[in-house]
């Protein structure tokens, strides 16, 4: 059976949601690797991987029910930053929208009558509870120890031991 029409757009939408993310956390790759943060620069090198990983899924299940994937132009991201607060106040924004377009595909689905869109996308829901939950984390630690070198220096190799 293939998609409705609306959901199948939507789910672009959202495969467009998740290639940003993966650019802008590329971003912040670069942002922290030359700020000499190994840690953070290590975290976001994972968190590309991780968006670009959700971004196959959808396409492979959109594939799965006959409908056609698009596969986005990125723009260049960002890789300067004022502050390491910054970079991370920016994660936290990107996660909030990634949560806001699962939830808007959520929402297309339902309204569509696609029970199996519904329960493939409860898979990203609870990833989204976690994805904004380091992401809160992060901004409150930066915010926390930003006026310390070694307080950032200590945060930044605590976040080192997270990437898998």
């Amino acid at each position: 059976m293939g998609l409705n029409k609306d959901v199948e757009a939507i789910l672009n939408k959202q495969i467009e949601l998740e290639f940003d993310a993966a650019a802008v956390y590329y971003g912040m790759y670069i942002y922290f690797e030359q700020e000499l943060f190994k840690g953070f620069s290590a975290w976001f090198k994972h968190q590309v991987d991780e968006e670009r990983s959700h971004a196959a899924k959808l396409v492979q299940y959109m594939l799965e029910r006959g409908a056609a994937p698009a596969v986005p132009a990125t723009k260049a991201p960002k890789t300067t930053y004022a502050s390491p607060l910054d970079a991370m106040k920016g994660a936290l924004a990107h996660e909030q929208a990634n949560t806001a377009g699962i939830h808007a595909c959520l929402k297309a689905a339902a309204k569509a009558d696609d029970p199996a869109t519904v329960e493939m996308l409860q898979w990203f829901v609870k990833e989204q509870v976690e994805e904004e939950q380091w992401a809160g984390e992060y901004v409150q630690m930066v915010q926390k120890v930003q006026s310390s070198v070694g307080g950032m220096y200590a945060f930044d190799h605590a976040v080192s031991k997270r990437v898998k």
